[in-house]
């Protein structure tokens, strides 16, 4: 029998470690430097609601050009 398949790939954990560092960055800079970063983290929700629509989400994107599939 084959191993079981892990349950998040290397490329899921990688784009959701980016997602949140980023949402946890704009967190902390609209909180201590200047409270219109908060706009940079709505944006970065817009994108994640909005690919969940259309299936195009830009730090996938650019996740699957780094880091190829194994062959």
């Amino acid at each position: 029998m084959n191993p079981p398949a892990p349950l998040m790939s290397r490329r899921v954990k990688i784009h959701d470690g980016v997602i949140g560092a980023l949402l946890v960055a704009t967190a902390a800079l609209s909180a201590f430097v200047d409270p219109r970063f908060v706009w940079l983290a709505a944006l970065t929700g817009a994108i994640m609601l909005s690919s969940s629509f259309t299936g195009f989400c830009p730090v996938h994107y650019a996740v699957r050009k780094a880091l190829p599939d194994p062959e």
